[in-house]
């Protein structure tokens, strides 16, 4: 038996240590490529004209970097704090008479040359690197969590590390590596069950941009099923009757808002006040009801000391706690240069409201924008960076990582959904029926929030990129884990060469591409052999 094979049960030293030095292979790997040669380009590219720059200006205490227009505050500020710290350690550079390439804007002309605001590019680009460096560990964790197999965990966090797109977002200091490893820490924190670090963590996936708040869905229905899932192995008390049903319509009330709010969002293209009207009024009688319930419980000692009563009391404690309080104050906290140079709440208002403006009225076409279908097929790279002719910089996704995907989820839904029964019976009357375990609900988790990623930005009529399906993709990778897990410990002796062989494949693509997304020089036909289709120029 081969150390990978027994590796779940953790009995073996030696499969222990084959693990162990497998997973220390995939991060040593992670690091080498985000962090060698990680301050070339010299000079900001593409967004970094807009991200570190307002980051040096939030390092100076300068009270610009919280205007709006001619500053980066279109997303909350958590990568950009982050980016100024990056700068106050690894400092700045002599510019020799030259310009630092960062400051495009008329009134910003005198730092393009002021060696005050020359900062290291490797020290603005760091944390984002440690960041994609943290998503890799973090990957391992909740595979390795969510489907109980060293092997889902090995593998997923391989192929997120070889991942191109994965790759040059890591490398650029932009917020995007941020958000994935903010959702992937919060998912494991979520699914290890330690709420308070998956509050913390859903808050600062929010405080970089706020499809990071899409997290939302995964954590409301795993705290249900989790919530659910102690609920029925408790015994029933018919002293909790009146309220269970209090509270059942309550829960049915506030289902229906969101519901309502979900298919508001598709038709009108967005959140708007309309859209919170539809699904708020439903949803806030429920909680109406459901918060009347709850005090009766409360009020009432021989309802309070049920097991059930505990559960259901907890549970409001809990919920709002870590998933809803603990995530407003990161959202404030960062925000705290700019309470520190004396701006209040109002500012902040208006601030977001004025992000939420420009992303809803984004409309200017962009030559390397893409729609949002064409994502998982790896349709339409970002170019970010041309150095020499043949040193470029794209954020083109593994395509043999991305096109596998698709197959790893379709079979992971199928592997979700398997304990339904549905019978057609006289009458035309469907029966549906089936009981979901914790086995089957975790790819289930990752199929959904999947689609959560995905499909939130279907109705958006702004501008989007390939970028924007990077969380997304993380769980794509997680059904590819979870596939390669299930082929792995298949009978079948050539399932094994499968995976091994979808492995091999997959980094050999990887080392082929490496230098077209790091901005190595190569010769001309190795240039042109990256072109597969047009859409890829």
């Amino acid at each position: 038996m081969t150390a990978i094979e027994n590796g779940e049960t953790g009995r073996e030293p030696p499969q222990i240590r084959l693990s162990h030095a497998l997973l220390v292979g995939v991060i040593f790997l992670a690091a080498f490529t985000r962090l060698w040669r990680l301050g070339d380009p010299g000079s900001c590219y593409f967004d970094e004209v807009y991200f570190p720059t307002t980051g040096a200006e939030i390092l100076h205490g300068d009270n610009r970097a919280w205007e709006f227009y001619g500053h980066e505050n279109t997303h909350p500020p958590l990568s950009k704090d982050l980016m100024a710290v990056g700068m106050a350690i690894f400092g700045k550079y002599d510019l020799q008479g030259g310009e630092n390439g960062c400051w495009g804007d008329e009134e910003d002309k005198d730092k393009r040359t002021s060696n005050s605001w020359a900062y290291d590019p490797f020290g603005y680009r760091f944390p984002g690197a440690l960041a994609g460096i943290f998503s890799v560990i973090f990957m391992y964790l909740l595979a390795r969590n969510l489907f109980k197999s060293e092997v889902a965990g090995l593998v997923s966090a391989f192929l997120l590390c070889i991942d191109g797109l994965v790759l040059a977002q890591s490398r650029i200091a932009t917020p995007d590596t941020y958000v994935l490893c903010f959702v992937l820490g919060s998912l494991y924190f979520l699914v290890t069950r330690r709420w308070l670090f998956a509050g913390l963590l859903l808050g600062a996936a929010a405080s970089t941009k706020w499809n990071g708040a899409f997290l939302v869905l995964p954590i409301v229905l795993f705290f249900v099923w989790q919530s659910y899932d102690q609920w029925r192995k408790l015994d029933k008390d018919p002293r909790l009757r009146e309220a269970e049903r209090v509270l059942l319509v309550g829960a049915f009330a506030i289902a229906v808002g969101a519901v309502m709010t979900v298919l508001a969002y598709i038709v009108f293209g967005g959140l708007s006040g309309s859209v919170l009207l539809i699904g708020g009024v439903p949803a806030a009688l429920g909680l109406f009801v459901v918060v009347g319930g709850l005090i009766a419980i409360l009020t009432e000692r021989t309802l309070r000391s049920t097991a059930r009563g505990r559960l259901y009391l907890n549970t409001a404690i809990s919920f709002p706690l870590f998933f809803i309080l603990v995530p407003g104050i990161v959202y404030l906290a960062s925000y705290a240069p700019m309470f520190f140079n004396g701006h209040g709440l109002a500012h902040l208002w208006d601030l977001n409201d004025a992000a939420y403006q420009f992303h809803s009225s984004l409309g200017s076409p962009h030559p390397y924008q893409s729609e949002w279908w064409s994502w998982p097929i790896d349709m339409r790279p970002v170019y970010f960076h041309l150095g020499t002719v043949r040193a470029k910089i794209y954020n083109l996704g593994n395509p043999i990582v991305f096109w596998m995907a698709l197959p790893a989820l379709v079979y992971t839904l199928w592997q979700g959904v398997r304990w339904i029964r549905v019978r057609v019976e006289e009458g035309a009357r469907v029966r549906v029926w089936g009981r979901i375990t914790e086995d089957q609900l975790m790819p289930l988790l990752v199929v959904i929030t999947y689609l959560a990623f995905w499909l939130a930005l279907v109705t958006q009529g702004r501008a989007l990129f390939l970028y924007h399906y990077q969380q997304a993709f993380s769980m794509a990778v997680l059904a590819l884990g979870f596939t390669s897990h299930k082929l792995w410990y298949h009978p079948h002796p050539w399932s094994r060469y499968i995976v091994i062989a979808f492995l091999g494949v997959s980094f050999t693509t990887f080392v082929y591409f490496y230098p077209h997304w790091t901005a190595i020089d190569v010769p001309t036909w190795l240039d042109d052999s990256y072109y597969w289709f047009p859409e890829w120029a």
